[in-house]
C-alpha cells in the first residue's frame, strides 16, 4: 500500500537546537526564553508588553 504523508514535519536543525537547548537549560516554562518570546510578540504587534500563558484557560481568565 502507498503511504501518501498527510502533513509531514517540517522541523529545522535550528529549530531542534533551541528547543534542545531550552530543555537542557532547565527552564522549561518560564525564563530567558520566555521573556524573550514575549519581547518579540508584543514588538510584532505594536504594543508595550506581552505576556505568555500556559493554556488558552488562563488566556481568558486573564482577558
Amino acid at each position: 500500500m502507498l503511504k501518501v504523508p498527510f502533513s509531514p514535519p517540517d522541523i529545522s536543525e535550528a529549530e531542534v537546537k533551541e528547543v534542545t537547548e531550552a530543555l537542557r537549560s532547565g527552564w522549561i516554562t518560564t525564563g530567558p526564553k520566555t521573556k524573550e518570546l514575549e519581547r518579540r510578540v508584543a514588538a510584532y504587534v505594536h504594543a508595550p508588553k506581552a505576556v505568555c500563558l500556559n493554556s488558552g484557560t488562563a488566556c481568558m481568565e486573564l482577558a
